[in-house]
This record gives C-alpha cells, sequence and structure tokens, in this order.
C-alpha cells in the first residue's frame, strides 16, 4: 500500500540487511530544524501560484507497479489474502535476492503500456498522473545510475526496466503527450538497501550490521536528483512515509525541499517527509483511503484511493468500485475542497485491470457531462446536506443529487436568489423557489426520475452569493433522523469527537466526556408532514469500571425525557445499540440535548451514533 503505517511496521522485524557497496549521489549536508524551517516557508510563500493548476484538476491517477505486479498477491503458488499486494515479499517472506532472481523476469511491460495508460486517465477526466519510481521494496522503475541502483552482489541492480527502455519516461512522456501532468511517487523506506532506517522491514532474516543513514540520505538524494533531471517537468514528487521518530532531518528533508526548489521552481511536493497524514509541510496532505468528514480545513489535501482493496495489482482482489461509488466518492472529496488521487494497479505486462477499466469509462462518461461540477471548484457553502453534495464556481452552485427525493422536492437550506436552474446534460428549466413548508428554504421540483442514475447534477445560476442557512438535520425518508459525531455542538471542558482507526477504517465519536457538565446538541428539523413520536437509539460504549453514569437525551423546548444509566459495554471502544428515550417532535426547528447527570467512573460515555426512529404521527 501507499502508506507503511505505523501499526504495521511495528510487527516487521527491525534487522539489518547485507552490506553493500557505497552509494553516491550530492554529498549530505548537516541538517537542522532551523533549516527544515527555513524550506517550509520558502514552499509556503509561494505555494498559492503553484497550487493553482492542482486545485482546478480535482482528479488524477495513481499508478502502483513494480516488480510486486508479476506475483499478483501469489508466492510459490499460494495465494496471500492481505489487500495489499505491493507488500507480497513482506506477506511471503521472501529475501531480497530470491525476489529479485523470481520477479525480474516477469516484469515485461507491453510497448506502449502508457499510452494506454494516458488514455484512459484522460478520458476519466483526470488531469495528473503519479507514478511510483521506487516502492518499499527498494526497485527503481527509473534508470537510476547510483552506484547500488546500477550493481549490487544482492540484487545486481534496482534498475528494472527492460533493456534499452526506461519506462518512467515513458510514463511522463505519454502524459505529457495528453496534456496531463505527471509525477513520481517516491518510497523513503527500502527493504534492500544496506543503510536503510531500521522500520517497516519484511520478515525474513538478515545479518546485522551497524548502519550508515547518512549514506542511505545520500542515496534517496541522487535518487531524487535524477527525477528531478531527466524526467522534463514534473507536477509533484509524492513522498512515502514518515513516522514520529524517523520525519524531516531523519530523510534530510530540508536538502530535498530545497533541491527540488532548485530544479524545479513549480513542482509542488506532499507532506509525507514528515509525520502525519494531515500536517501541514509540504503542499498539500494525504488522507490514504478515507475521507475526512468536515475536509481539512486551512490546508489543501488530496486523497489517494483504490479502485479495489490493493494498491498493487492482486489477481484475486474482485473487490472492485462501480462507477457510482467512484462518482460519489469523487463528489464527496471536492464538495470539502480536496483532490481525488484514484490508484489503478496494472498487471506485470502494464495491463489495467478490466473491472478498473470498465470503471473508469463509466466515470469518464459522466464527468463529460458533469465534469464542470468537478473541474476548478471549490468546496460547498453547506455543513450538510441530507441528499447529496455541492460545489461552487463564482455566480454557479453545483447539486450533487446522490439520494433523487421521492416528492421531486430537492430542499437546499440557502436564501437567494436563482436565475436559472437545469440538471447538467439538459436543457430544460427547473422551478426553484424558497418555500414556506421548508422554513424558506430553496426547493428545487425536480423531474420523477432522474435522467442519469449515476449522480445527476443540478446547475443553479445565482443572482447573488450563496447565504447558507443554519444547519438542520431533516428526517429520511424513512422518517429516521441520523445524528452524527460531526453534526453535534459540542460545549464544556474535554469533550470531543475521537477519531479511531487508520486508513481505510476510520470510525468517528463522541467521547473524552471527563466532565459532566459538558453536552452534546444536534440541530434539528421537522417537516409539516413529520412530527410524531420518535424512539431514540444510540450506540455506546462505556469501561466496565465506569459504567453507571446518568444520561438525559430530551428535546430543549419539549418535556424531559426520563434518564439513562450507562451500562458496561466492555471497553471504551466495544460498543452496542442502546434505547435512551422516546420523545415527541413537532413541525418546526427544535434542539436535542445529550447530557449528563453524574459521572460514575473516569469519562460519562462514548457516542457514536443517535438515530430518532418515527414509531407514530
Amino acid at each position: 500500500m501507499t502508506s507503511a503505517h505505523l501499526a504495521i511496521a511495528l510487527a516487521f522485524a527491525q534487522q539489518a540487511s547485507p552490506a553493500t557497496p557505497a552509494t553516491a549521489g550530492p554529498a549530505p549536508s548537516a541538517t537542522s530544524a532551523a533549516a527544515e524551517a527555513r524550506e517550509i516557508a520558502l514552499w509556503a510563500a509561494d505555494r498559492d501560484a503553484r497550487m493553482r493548476w492542482w486545485r482546478e484538476a480535482r482528479f488524477g491517477m495513481f499508478i502502483h507497479w513494480g516488480l510486486y505486479s508479476p506475483a499478483g498477491g501469489y508466492w510459490d503458488g499460494k495465494r496471500y489474502e492481505q489487500h495489499y499486494a505491493e507488500w507480497i515479499q513482506n506477506w511471503a517472506a521472501v529475501p531480497c535476492a530470491e525476489y529479485a532472481r523470481q520477479m525480474k523476469p516477469l516484469f515485461q511491460p507491453d510497448a506502449g503500456f502508457a499510452d494506454a495508460w494516458a488514455d484512459l486517465a484522460r478520458d476519466a477526466g483526470m488531469r495528473y498522473a503519479i507514478m511510483t519510481s521506487k516502492h518499499h521494496d527498494g526497485f527503481t522503475l527509473f534508470n537510476s545510475k547510483e552506484p547500488y541502483s546500477v550493481g549490487n552482489p544482492i540484487t545486481l541492480s534496482t534498475n528494472i526496466s527492460p533493456a534499452g527502455r526506461d519506462v518512467a519516461r515513458e510514463f511522463a512522456d505519454a502524459m505529457r503527450a495528453r496534456g496531463l501532468r505527471p509525477g513520481f511517487y517516491y518510497s523513503l523506506l527500502d527493504w534492500q538497501h544496506p543503510d536503510t532506517y531500521e522500520m517497516a522491514l519484511p520478515g525474513y532474516p538478515k545479518d546485522n550490521h551497524p548502519r550508515d543513514h547518512e549514506r542511505y540520505k545520500a542515496y534517496v538524494r541522487g535518487h531524487v536528483h535524477e527525477l528531478l533531471a531527466n524526467y522534463g517537468p514534473l507536477a509533484t514528487i509524492w513522498f512515502d512515509y514518515s513516522d514520529e521518530k524517523r520525519q524531516g532531518q531523519a530523510w534530510g528533508a530540508a536538502q530535498l525541499m530545497g533541491d527540488m526548489r532548485a530544479a524545479q521552481p513549480g513542482i509542488l511536493v506532499n507532506n509525507r517527509l514528515f509525520f502525519g497524514l494531515e500536517n501541514k509541510n509540504g503542499d498539500y496532505g494525504t488522507p490514504e483511503k478515507y475521507v475526512p468528514p468536515t475536509g481539512l480545513p486551512g490546508m489543501d489535501w488530496e486523497v489517494n484511493h483504490t479502485l479495489n482493496e490493493s494498491y498493487g495489482f492482486s489477481a484475486h482482489d474482485m473487490h472492485w468500485k462501480d462507477t457510482a461509488t467512484v462518482v460519489q466518492l469523487l463528489s464527496d472529496i471536492v464538495s470539502k475542497g480536496g483532490n481525488l488521487l484514484l490508484n489503478i494497479g496494472p498487471d506485470a505486462h502494464g495491463r489495467v485491470p478490466a473491472q478498473a477499466a470498465a470503471t473508469l469509462r463509466g466515470v469518464g462518461a459522466w464527468m463529460r457531462v458533469n465534469g464542470e461540477a468537478i473541474h476548478g471548484t471549490t468546496a460547498s457553502p453547506f455543513q450538510r446536506l441530507a441528499w447529496g453534495r455541492a460545489t461552487q464556481k463564482p455566480g454557479v452552485l453545483y447539486l450533487h443529487v446522490w439520494e433523487w427525493p421521492a416528492n421531486g422536492r430537492l430542499v437546499v437550506p440557502m436564501r437567494g436568489a436563482v436565475r436559472a436552474a437545469r440538471l447538467l446534460g439538459s436543457d430544460a428549466p427547473l422551478r426553484a423557489a424558497a418555500s414556506d413548508r421548508e422554513a424558506g428554504r430553496l426547493v428545487v421540483e425536480l423531474p420523477a426520475k432522474p435522467a442519469d442514475a449515476t449522480c445527476p447534477v443540478v446547475q443553479l445560476d445565482l443572482a447573488g452569493g450563496v447565504d447558507p442557512m443554519p444547519f438542520l438535520v431533516f428526517p429520511a425518508d424513512d422518517g429516521t433522523l441520523a445524528l452524527t459525531p460531526h453534526d453535534a455542538v459540542l460545549a464544556g471542558p474535554s469533550i470531543r469527537v475521537e477519531r479511531v482507526g487508520v486508513i481505510g477504517d476510520v470510525q468517528h465519536n463522541i467521547g473524552y466526556w471527563l466532565d459532566p457538565a459538558a453536552t452534546a446538541a444536534w440541530p434539528i428539523g421537522v417537516g409539516a408532514d413529520q412530527g410524531g413520536r420518535y424512539r431514540v437509539d444510540a450506540e455506546i460504549a462505556c469501561a466496565d469500571a465506569a459504567a453507571g453514569s446518568r444520561i438525559q437525551f430530551d428535546i430543549e423546548d419539549g418535556p424531559g425525557a426520563p434518564e439513562f444509566t450507562v451500562p458496561a459495554t466492555g471497553g471504551w471502544q466495544s460498543y452496542r445499540t442502546v434505547t435512551l428515550a422516546q420523545v415527541e417532535l413537532e413541525p418546526g426547528a427544535h434542539r436535542a440535548v445529550l447530557r449528563a447527570n453524574g459521572k460514575a467512573g473516569e469519562a460519562v460515555v462514548n457516542i457514536r451514533s443517535i438515530r430518532m426512529v418515527r414509531l407514530s404521527r
């Protein structure tokens, strides 16, 4: 996978690899926190100018390709179920020499492979592409002249392009020929170099020996110099990866960033020379297989995601995303101000799996009609929309309708005059006006059925700006109100939204509720025909020793609900669903409040979700 995250890294043996000849490259200079800070400030100084094209692009192709591709998630006939096939050397505990001996003869790129990728990316509506130049196994898809890359006694050479070819150049040239900007991923980890840091290493025996990390940093710097000097103008160098102990100065970040600025002043760099996928160093953050629920305010960011579960080619991973899933993923990310870098994992010949290609062709068909709602847009002006997402340009609002309203009424929580409304791909006008029924919110009247089942987009041409109205959680068509942690207004000491998990399994909960004076509240809107009695179900967790706290969920302007005593669930992340109360909701706007009337242990309770289920009118 792209990020050798800490949970995996700590599981690997921290052992050394066999000694090999010294490497060459630019001589490393002394690093310091001050030099690093100066370099980060220099990158920030002209970031807006360099980032302009990136902020308009919104959609790019990620390509994981290397010696793991011929294996396809198998080794010596054994199938490895782990999602990340690019880690097969680790999963199967294959020594470097054996890995190279078996895989190098099988890595046989077709003539024209890069042209096929570039055609697919362009037709899908992508504007840039990032290919792995070196992944964690240390093999280079560019023709490096670093001494260790040219020849070493273990793998003979890290370079894997067939004789007379340079697949990195073929990639870069093909992308530029079709108007896309090429860039390179580069792993700071290296499972074969003798002087790499002892982190995230495969689980096979190695000889222990002292490591010269300065020599490895010079090797990395030499590689980066080659990428900058030999492959034309690059969109970005996409580094991977750092942890709390090894980041920044450990990689010679100040020198690497200085080299990039000097060689290609317009280039971008991601934030993974430093620890934390959402750190603000470099040009953009890199959440992985995870969309931040409220975006990452105050920074540029790009989600890297996959079409199945693996980044590298897997012959057995059939968990393919369909076109609608990818379109909604793109819509979600762009509506929050981010970019989507969507991965393909070509096989040993450079061929894109048929299922992945079919999905991207479907995305391209959608983009040809609706691409203006993606390219060049900025984030939604709304905190949340129950039926989909929104993007905007000056004077134009795009409504991405994920769930077509059964009653044909699309409620948009805004005031403001609309000059015209239409569905993209159609010239037929739609009626849009303020509605008393929805407390003055704009209502767009839609046809009975969408013309595009994937994700229809309504374009609103505005007479002025967007004036968002206060956010309210409205019932879904089935009458259920879903109250999430990110929709809550938290007040009082300590209480906060907690993030649990990494990469694709991130979940959130309201937690750290150490002071019973704290509260969580949700603004609720109930339509004229949605009033009645609601049952309040909550996903809660509580460590056994803290059980017994008393909490109360009620509607602020209604009769008080009875107290609920928090039971033990087995731990702070062991959730069970309980019924907190039943409440009456009249049509109109309300405020639901969850408060504590007493704390029995270290904290009150963790709340992952609350659902209000309508029982009667």
